[in-house]
């Protein structure tokens, strides 16, 4: 099952080892990013980076459809892992039922971001969010897991 989708540039990081994975009981991580699964030196370091409990695999958006339906329909918790909202719009234009639920972690400040509270999205993050909102997915922004505090999307959209 899709236990959780999140958005985070830092993919995976301590941060999501000791929290997010602990926090939705995660037994397998699957990173869409088209970047990293066509580097094989990144692709490596982020399938080696997690502790042997876990499996991890990156994929790019076409290669991970298959994946990732079978991920929704076993019973292992998997936290489906990405840089930013414009993956998730492409992957739910090939998986029809994924979670109606978008957490988006830290995304770095740099010129071209706008910033809303605990929110930093680029332009075209903000429309993607957007999109995604419109077709009924709950978006939040959380840094640190099930125990930190939540933004709703709801509550900054206007402000972006």
């Amino acid at each position: 099952m899709i236990s959780l989708i999140r958005c985070d540039e830092r993919l995976i990081h301590g941060q999501c080892m000791q929290f997010i994975v602990s926090d939705y009981s995660i037994k397998r991580i699957l990173v869409v990013d088209n970047a990293t699964a066509m580097n094989p030196v990144l692709k490596t370091i982020f399938t080696t980076a997690v502790p042997k409990a876990l499996k991890a695999d990156v994929y790019t958006v076409d290669q991970a459809t298959e994946e990732i339906k079978g991920a929704i329909t076993d019973s292992t918790n998997t936290l489906l892992l990405m840089k930013n909202p414009r993956t998730l719009v492409q992957l739910r234009k090939n998986v029809s039922d994924l979670p109606n639920e978008l957490n988006i972690g830290p995304q770095m400040a740099r010129d071209g971001v706008k910033c809303v509270d605990f929110a930093t999205l680029h332009q075209e993050d903000v429309e993607a969010c957007k999109a995604l909102a419109a077709d009924g997915v709950r978006i939040y922004f959380n840094s640190i897991g099930a125990s930190g505090a939540v933004t709703e999307w709801s509550s900054i959209a206007s402000k972006l």
